[in-house]
Formats: structure tokens, sequence, C-alpha cells
């Protein structure tokens, strides 16, 4: 027969290691990071998309400790840097900044991808929104959008637009303003350009006739007089140019295209790391200073849980799905 004392001590040893084991799984837990993190941004610097991570990192550093490192990698309309965070372990040390491109537009434009935008990834937080605006040359004789989309129906293929690219926020808004208004793909000549601002000067430089772009890089020349609004993607009018109605109150009920940024993670990032960014991302999305940076960038500040931006991606990739098959816009 064993000791009394034994015979506690054989009993009580699974609750030992059970213990054991939960305060090891804690201490790793409180170890992370255990490296720099890395958020990859599919973009080149300078852009908002590279921006507005890059302030909110900034501040999660100054309010964790966590080293953080942007890591920009451009080309090919973001696709080289998401795949570069498809292909990175899921232990939460590698982020990437997803966008209207990434995780919108080109899963619907692109047929052989490389990436699924919905399973590849897991998704942390929505982190801002910015609606555009549709502008013509003040010397265009155009001053509404039933006189635009006049214009385009007696006059097909002689206007120019620009955008920042194929699958751009500026592409799909302006394809789905032909598409809505009954007119073909090839209405207006598609002149793209790598970057929204290069777009604008070819406007101004007269090399394009009207685009859709950024209500912050076009508010001077509205001002000045050199570009002339006509409405604005959102539902709501934008605060930056109230007097600018929507395509909603123009008879296109419905019309919205935003431009956005994310923050991801390669997929089977565990649950835990997942809502952890998302309340730190939330967090510094609280704060009143940081609220200001974005929306000097001209985005508004969004947020949310995990699972509503997981929502929200599926819903904008269906969405340009039907807008790619109705005006055959799918592309190898």
């Amino acid at each position: 027969m064993l000791p009394r004392r034994s015979a506690l001590a054989l009993l009580a040893a699974p609750a030992v290691w059970k213990g054991l084991r939960a305060f090891t799984a804690s201490a790793r837990a409180e170890q992370y990071p255990s490296r720099p993190i890395r958020i990859i941004v599919p973009y080149p610097p300078g852009g908002p998309y590279d921006a507005i991570p890059r302030v909110i990192a900034q501040k999660i550093s100054e309010e964790l400790g966590w080293p953080i490192i942007m890591d920009n990698r451009s080309g090919a309309t973001g696709l080289i840097g998401v795949m570069a965070a498809k292909q990175a372990p899921p232990d939460g040390h590698t982020l990437v900044v997803v966008t209207t491109s990434t995780h919108g537009s080109m899963p619907a434009l692109k047929r052989n991808l490389g990436y699924d935008a919905l399973n590849d990834f897991a998704p942390i937080v929505l982190i801002a929104d910015a609606p555009l605006v549709l502008l013509v040359r003040e010397d265009l004789p155009v001053r509404s959008v039933p006189e635009l989309i006049q214009r385009l129906r007696d006059h097909p293929g002689q206007l120019n637009y620009a955008t920042g690219g194929f699958g751009s926020p500026h592409y799909l808004a302006t394809m789905t303003l032909l598409h809505r208004a009954g007119l073909p793909r090839n209405a207006a000549v598609h002149v793209p350009f790598g970057g929204l601002a290069p777009a604008l000067t070819a406007v101004l430089a007269g090399n394009a006739q009207f685009m859709i772009g950024s209500t912050g890089l076009a508010s001077a020349h509205i001002a000045s007089g050199k570009l002339r609004a006509l409405a604005i993607t959102s539902l709501r009018r934008s605060p930056r140019l109230p007097e600018i109605p929507t395509m909603s109150e123009l008879g296109f009920p419905g019309f919205e295209v935003l431009a956005w940024c994310g923050l991801a993670a390669p997929a089977e990032m565990p649950d835990a790391l997942v809502g952890r960014w998302n309340e730190v991302v939330n967090e510094a999305l609280a704060d009143p200073k940081l609220r200001d940076q974005i929306s000097a960038m001209d985005y508004d500040i969004r947020g949310g849980t995990a699972s509503e931006f997981a929502r929200f991606l599926a819903t904008d990739i269906a969405r340009y799905k039907q807008l790619a098959q109705a005006m055959d816009l799918a592309e190898d």
C-alpha cells in the first residue's frame, strides 16, 4: 500500500500537469511578439494605403512597445505584396494591408489571381474608406451626369477617362457608371496610370476629359475652376464637398464605390491573435489625434469586428463579380 502522502501526490499529478501546460501556453502568449512584426503594404510609400496603416502602426508601437516594420512591396496592382503575405507563417508576425483592389475588384477581374481573397487570409479589421468624385475638365461642355452620359452615347469612343489603373477604385467606379447608364465599356477610352496623381495630371493637361478620383486630390482644382465636380460615389454626400450630389440622388439608387483599406493576416492565424489585433487597431482608431490624421487624408474611420470585415469583403467581391460579368471585364 502506498503511503497517504504518495497517493495524494499521484492524485494531484494530472492537475499539476494541466496547470503546468496552461502556464506554459500563457507564457508563450505573453511573449508575443517574439520578434518584429512585419506589415506588408502592397503599394509604394506615400499614398493613403501606405500612410494610413503607417500612422496606426506607429500608435500601436508607442502604446504597446511592439516593434513594427512597414514592408512596402508594390507591383501588379498590389498582387506581389499580397502573395508574399499569403506565403508567410500564420504566427501573427506578418500582416498585410488589403484594399479595394486586392480584396474587392481583382478577385472579380482576374481569372488566375494566384490567391483566394476570402479563404487565404484572415480578415482583421476594416480601417477606413473614402468616397470618390466624378470630375470633368472645365472646357468640356458638360455640367451634369445626364449630360455626360448623353455625350458618351452620342459620341462613343471620343472621350478619354483617366484612372489609377485597371482594377483600381477609379476604374471600378467608371465601369459602374457606364453599366448603370446602359453604355458599353468602350463608350469612352480608358487611359490607365500607375496611381491617381498622374491620372489627375493627365486630366488637367487635357490628355483625358474626365475621371472619377479622390475628393482630397481634386478639391483645390475644383475650387480653382479647372475641374467640375458632378457627383459623389458614396450613398451619402461628402462633408468635404457637401454641395455635390450623390449618384443615388441623380437616379442611380444604390450606386456606391468606395476606396477602402483594411488589415488581414495569412489564413490559419490563431483566433486569439486576430482578436488581439482587432482590439488594438480599434483602440488606435479611437484616438482623436489619429482620427484627425486619417481625416486629413480624406478618408473616414471605420473599425468594427473581424466578422463584420469578412462580410464586407464577401459583399464587395460579389458586387464586382456581377459588374465584371455584365461588362465582360474579366481577364487572365
